[in-house]
């Protein structure tokens, strides 16, 4: 399997749109960009391949998203790969909050308005949930507008394990991702039971499903998991999204690609919706910037 890298299209803008949410609390998808070009995949079966895989996002009670002001100014809304990152952020965010606070009130500081200062605006923040085929579109289109930004991000975990398998990593580099990329691993020629070849978004998790795939007693002599390979989530929708090439081989195993999202996700992702209860899971054209 052949899976060229390329960076991740997140480098431009953002969204200028509004949407609802449907029924069962999910953010109903903007519509996807129309191609007169026929692609290897089509729109519709990269939709679906994306949305079994659940991200998860800050969001107030109310489901209207948190995103944050950066170094470069610019305002941007993440997309977690996962629930663990997802919580992680939002401890740090509201520590680092917290701190702020109290630094605040010890130097005796006030706020613009002259009032005492501003509350954690992080205390009501909870984690939502969307498919990642939605936070895929949010990302290309904030990429052909200007406002706000939309990136998907991944684990720190899981951005230390891609830079080790492509000799980036170590305690000496100071390599990383660029943010909106997002490491997805594999084997070469490996697959599921249905005969589907997975990318996985841990490693640990590709390597605990091909040793359930190959147990010892059925393995060769001294046989080794294969060399560990790692590619990223935007470049994979290029090539699904590309012309086909006439090399039939190549395009079948693209064709022939599935997202293996963390295993807990799934379980995370109903128990977001449901602490959510009927507020919106996610609310577009609504913002609350922090700095």
């Amino acid at each position: 399997m052949f899976l060229s890298p390329s960076p991740a299209t997140t480098d431009a803008a953002a969204v200028e749109t509004t949407t609802t949410t449907n029924s069962n609390n999910q953010a109903e998808q903007p519509p996807a960009p129309s191609s007169t070009t026929s692609t290897l995949v089509s729109i519709e079966d990269i939709a679906a391949l994306l949305h079994s895989t659940p991200t998860f996002c800050l969001v107030d009670p109310n489901g209207v998203p948190f995103m944050v002001v950066g170094e470069d100014a610019k305002v941007t809304g993440y997309f977690f790969t996962s629930f663990g990152e997802a919580q992680r952020i939002l401890q740090l965010a509201k520590t680092s909050a917290e701190k702020a606070i109290r630094q605040a009130k010890k130097e005796g500081l006030e706020d613009d308005s002259n009032n005492t200062v501003a509350d954690n605006p992080w205390r009501n923040a909870r984690i939502s949930t969307v498919p990642l085929d939605t936070a895929v579109t949010l990302v290309y289109k904030s990429s052909r507008t200007k406002g706000v930004y939309f990136k998907v991000a991944p684990a720190v975990q899981d951005v230390q394990d891609a830079l080790l398998v492509s000799g980036q990593g170590g305690d000496d580099d100071d390599n990383d991702l660029a943010e909106g990329k997002v490491p997805l691993f594999y084997y070469e020629d490996f697959q599921d039971s249905n005969g589907k070849s997975p990318l996985f978004f841990r490693k640990k998790e590709l390597e605990q499903a091909w040793d359930k795939a190959n147990p010892p007693k059925q393995r060769q002599l001294q046989q080794e998991r294969p060399p560990l390979m790692v590619t990223e989530l935007f470049s994979v929708l290029g090539e699904l999204g590309r012309p086909t090439t006439g090399n039939i081989k190549e395009d079948e195993e693209l064709r022939n690609l599935i997202l293996q999202p963390p295993k807990e996700s799934q379980a995370k992702a109903k128990e977001c919706l449901k602490k959510g209860g009927d507020a919106p899971a996610f609310v577009i054209g609504q913002r609350i910037i922090v700095l």
